[in-house]
Parts: C-alpha cells; sequence; structure tokens
C-alpha cells in the first residue's frame, strides 16, 4: 500500500536493505504504508547501506508503537 500524499516523517532504520524491508513488512501487518529510502544516494551500493523508513505523519505514532513492541492492533 503507498503511503498518503502527506507529509512522511521517519520512524525506523534499517542497516540494510533487507532490514529496512523487515521493518515495512511489520508495518504493513498493522495497515500502516510506509516506504524505504536510501540514507546514501549511491546506486553501487545496491542492497548494502542504511535505509531510512517513512510514513505518512499522521500514522507516525502509531508505527512508532509497533516498532517499540506496542500491542497496537491493524486498523
Amino acid at each position: 500500500m503507498p503511503p498518503s500524499s502527506g507529509k512522511l516523517v521517519k520512524v525506523g532504520y534499517g542497516q540494510q536493505q533487507a532490514e529496512a524491508e523487515m521493518i515495512q513488512g511489520l508495518l504493513a501487518e498493522h495497515g500502516i504504508p510506509s516506504m524505504v529510502q536510501r540514507t546514501v544516494d549511491n546506486p553501487e551500493f545496491l542492497a548494502a547501506g542504511p535505509r531510512q523508513i517513512l510514513v505518512p505523519e499522521e500514522a507516525a505514532e502509531n508505527a512508532r508503537e509497533v516498532l517499540d513492541g506496542g500491542e497496537e492492533q491493524p486498523g
């Protein structure tokens, strides 16, 4: 599910692409749209390198609860 057209905020961080995608999957399980963005714009890194996890501003609090291990339910 793509993020809404509003402002995006950082709620998480992955050391590399696979970790960022795992975080993105966890958020998706809770109905929170997200996107992954490289923190260093160097295509030669391929899957290596840090990634930010961004969500719509209105979903940031819920996303942080999920990532902190809270029991927030989908919807």
